[in-house]
């Protein structure tokens, strides 16, 4: 299990390892202390984005959130986030993610990323 390269510590590092990884698409394992509020949800699939890290120690914050949509409300303490990259334009990413609690949806939405 490839585990992530964040600045973030618990209680608020909610991306643990990447689980499985196709093409544009990461697969990460999310887990949280108590049941997650959506916010939280969203943090996790924004700290998701670090399965893409290409080894050059730049890290990334989140700029700006779309079409966030709630399918389900949470009631477990773990879920895996699909984060797909998109278009980047310069040190702008765009990424789209689903997070699952086990197959079932509960959340998806876009986010941009921007790199220093």
């Amino acid at each position: 299990m490839k585990e992530l390269n964040l600045p973030h510590l618990a209680p608020i590092r909610f991306a643990k390892h990447l689980i499985s990884e196709e093409d544009d698409t990461k697969v990460v394992k999310v887990a949280f202390e108590t049941i997650p509020s959506l916010s939280m949800l969203v943090e996790s699939a924004a700290q998701s984005s670090a399965a893409f890290d290409d080894g050059s120690g730049r890290m990334g914050f989140l700029v700006t959130l779309k079409n966030i949509k709630l399918f389900e409300k949470p009631s477990a303490l773990e879920y895996s986030v699909a984060v797909t990259s998109g278009q980047a334009i310069d040190s702008l990413t765009y990424f789209t993610f689903e997070i699952f609690d086990e197959d079932k949806l509960i959340v998806s939405g876009t986010y941009i990323i921007a790199l220093n």
